[in-house]
């Protein structure tokens, strides 16, 4: 398994060499020549939990890393200048062809990553009875009834189910 914690070495903003420095107790990278100390963040990701009208939990076939071939909800990044509820019909709809125009948030969650070491999962819930076609990085996508639920390989994406679950 590749890991892709890596420790920053140059500024993003100049080019320059950075150091480790103290700020508020912790160390953190630091530009001299900028001036700057250098955060690294947590990636922000979006999960929707979907029911449809006899309460099965729509989820897809992940046709890339990580997680390849394995089912999980429909997820992905939000990107730059998106509100996250913006990222879960996006992704949503990319993924399966459903559109929902009502997403009810559901929590947020800390996850340790393989690729980004760690993110922050915003899980949404909405309903919809039409059927999922998949697309773009999904090779399938269907409904599952709650108790013949594939394993899923993410923690989160089993905490927002069940989270989803009682709220219903």
């Amino acid at each position: 398994m590749i890991s892709f914690e890596r420790e920053v070495q140059f500024c993003p903003y100049c080019g320059h060499k950075i150091t480790k420095s103290r700020e508020n107790g912790r160390e953190r990278y630091y530009c001299a020549h900028c001036k700057l100390f250098i955060y690294k963040n947590p990636v922000p990701v979006v999960v929707v939990v979907v029911f449809n009208d006899v309460g099965e939990v729509l989820l897809v076939k992940r046709k890339e890393e990580p997680e390849k071939g394995k089912w999980a909800l429909p997820s992905g990044f939000v990107e730059i200048n998106e509100a996250p509820y913006e990222t879960a019909s996006r992704e949503l709809y990319e993924e399966t062809g459903i559109m929902i125009e009502k997403l009810t948030l559901i929590n947020v969650y800390q996850q340790k990553s393989k690729r980004y070491e760690s993110v922050i999962v915003i899980s949404y819930l909405g309903f919809s009875s039409e059927v999922p076609q998949p697309g773009d990085d999904a090779e399938d996508a269907k409904f599952f009834a709650i108790n013949e639920l594939p394993e899923i390989p993410f923690e989160s994406h089993t905490k927002a189910i069940k989270e989803a679950l009682s709220l219903l």
